[in-house]
């Protein structure tokens, strides 16, 4: 029986992916490592097969992002930006380049895989998990693109890697209640997102634990220049009566709108109404006052999947998945206990939850 690649790292103690890195010469190997591998590969007259060989030289070192967005929300957003520069930086350093494919509308997914997919330019793919279904997942797997999703997509095992949305949503919850909020807002996302449905859980079941009035709306993610609408909705909601004491933006996209609507009532963040959310951002220390944030390890997310999908592009068999605790940061938007909030807001004539 001829020698496999799988041998040979045995033999070497070492990955598949490390012995196909050696003998495609690329980088990402020490050199002791290397200088090891090749003696032992001389040694023992190891031949790559005539397939591997034809398939390393097809390679395009050239990394797909799928953003499942339309460029303008993507580059618009607090979240894209961030993970695609953590991807680009961690890909340079192995000497891939990325190519990013986006949507030609939110309603026309399918094309930033069409785009990206086409004359086979890439080697794999990262792929943002919302809106991805089993139309993609079947295209990707017809097409034998090695791929890892960032998020989780409901009832689609695959490589990926994600942050704990349940558990950073549950420890804010557990914040606002601690602070005496028994009723609170959450203005989330669209309904149909995996990592939406998870945070809305969390935020109920936390809510429901504690005897505390949990409110939910769902607004589009678009960009600043059209959130108009969303500041309108979150706007009469916060109107209602009785009135939230708390206010839980649960995406960084939908802090912007929540805010205009907090100002267009006249209520005073934490005076009047405690603020918080979800993707911390650089420029919430410097809102007045600071905002109280869940953050998410966005940097570190991109390395995971660029590192996971490297492993694959080597040959390697890399854990499956990759779930990141977050954190939160707090800062002044939650203000004191909800009582003398309520008592700052009597004093001012605004109606006051009851």
């Amino acid at each position: 029986m001829p020698l496999t690649i799988k041998d040979v790292a045995a033999l070497a103690k070492v990955s598949k992916g490390t012995v196909s890195k050696v003998l495609n010469e690329a980088p990402g190997v020490s050199a002791a490592t290397r200088a090891r591998i090749t003696k032992l590969i001389r040694e023992l007259d190891y031949q790559p097969s005539a397939v591997a060989q034809g398939l390393a030289l097809r390679r395009t070192h050239n990394i797909g992002v799928v953003i499942p967005h339309t460029g303008e929300y993507s580059m618009s957003s607090a979240y894209w930006p961030l993970l695609l520069t953590a991807i680009t930086q961690r890909a340079a350093a192995d000497a891939f380049n990325v190519l990013l494919s986006t949507a030609h509308s939110e309603e026309d997914v399918d094309s930033a895989y069409r785009l990206i997919l086409r004359g086979r330019r890439v080697d794999g793919l990262v792929v943002g998990a919302e809106q991805f279904g089993q139309r993609q997942l079947g295209e990707l797997l017809v097409k034998g693109v090695p791929f890892v999703v960032v998020g989780r997509s409901p009832g689609l095992p695959h490589h990926h890697v994600d942050v704990d949305n349940a558990g950073g949503v549950r420890q804010m919850t557990r914040h606002l209640l601690e602070l005496g909020h028994r009723r609170v807002l959450m203005v989330a996302g669209p309904e149909h997102l995996p990592s939406v449905t998870e945070r809305v859980d969390s935020f109920r079941a936390a809510m429901d634990r504690a005897g505390a009035e949990a409110r939910v709306i769902h607004q589009p993610y678009v960009p600043a220049p059209r959130s108009e609408g969303v500041i309108e909705a979150i706007r009469a909601q916060l109107a209602a009566e009785p009135r939230c004491t708390a206010l839980f933006a649960a995406a960084g996209d939908l802090v912007p709108p929540a805010l205009g609507a907090v100002e267009r009532l006249g209520l005073r963040v934490p005076d009047d109404l405690a603020m918080v959310g979800f993707d911390d951002h650089p420029f919430y220390e410097h809102l007045s006052p600071p905002l109280t944030a869940v953050a998410q390890p966005i940097r570190e997310l991109g390395l995971a999947a660029t590192e996971m999908l490297l492993a694959l592009l080597a040959g390697g068999e890399p854990e499956p998945s990759r779930i990141l605790p977050t954190r939160i940061v707090r800062r002044a938007s939650c203000g004191g206990r909800a009582d003398a909030s309520r008592a700052a807001v009597a004093s001012r004539g605004i109606p006051t939850a009851r």
